[in-house]
């Protein structure tokens, strides 16, 4: 359970994640995603200044993270954007196993054998110029628009812990050929159905803010028990 074996199992698992690109390709995708894996866990502020820091984090990053050759921030975004999260499912899924069979997950667990899930959606990009079609939509009176993306964000939590265990986030886009805009409901009904493919006999209690309490959603929470 120590940082060292974690990211390596990280690691093994991005290598077995399916490259749709060319053989003759210069990254690979698993170093791709384990400088985006790297780039959160040294908490850079974004993409651009883990970048300019490369320097000085480069020796980290090969023998720490793994990473062969690391792409810049534009050659990152062209080769993970694209990809799904159901790609990097197996990796959340993997941590959270090693968890549960180091009985740490047991320090979790707040009444009698529940933990408390935490889900929430949040907002991580907005634009008035720069937009893909996957983005939502924000139309103003005077005729602007804001493209933004926003996902439905989920953690295992304790009240006494700092620490918290996130699960597989569900993306809140515009799909695939449709005009209208996603919705946070929607998201937490697709992440309920796979949580339940993950976790079929994990006993968790939800908490959520008060704009969740509706019908749609109360009736999706029971039917996932």
């Amino acid at each position: 359970m120590n940082a060292n074996s974690l990211i390596v199992a990280v690691q093994n698992c991005f290598s077995k994640v399916t490259d749709q690109r060319s053989s003759n390709s210069s990254i690979s995708l698993a170093d791709a995603l384990m400088s985006g894996f790297a780039m959160f866990s040294l908490k850079e502020k974004s993409l651009l200044s883990f970048e300019h820091n490369i320097a000085d984090f480069g020796p980290n990053l090969k023998s720490v993270y793994k990473i062969d050759r690391i792409p810049t921030d534009t050659h990152l975004r062209t080769m993970l954007d694209p990809l799904p999260t159901e790609a990097i499912r197996p990796a959340f899924k993997l941590i959270f196993n090693r968890l549960q069979r180091a009985n740490f997950l047991q320090e979790f667990i707040f009444f009698q054998d529940y933990y408390l899930v935490s889900m929430d959606g949040t907002e991580y990009f907005s634009s008035n110029q720069i937009k893909c079609a996957n983005c939502m939509e924000r139309k103003y009176k005077d005729g602007t628009t804001l493209y933004y993306h926003q996902f439905f964000g989920v953690a295992i939590v304790h009240p006494d812990k700092r620490e918290v265990i996130p699960l597989v986030p569900e993306l809140i886009m515009k799909q695939d050929g449709q005009a209208k805009n996603d919705c946070e409901r929607n998201a937490a009904k697709r992440f309920l159905s796979s949580f339940r493919k993950d976790h079929p006999k994990l006993k968790v209690i939800v908490i959520e803010d008060v704009l969740s309490s509706n019908a749609p959603h109360i009736n999706d929470l029971t039917k996932h028990n």
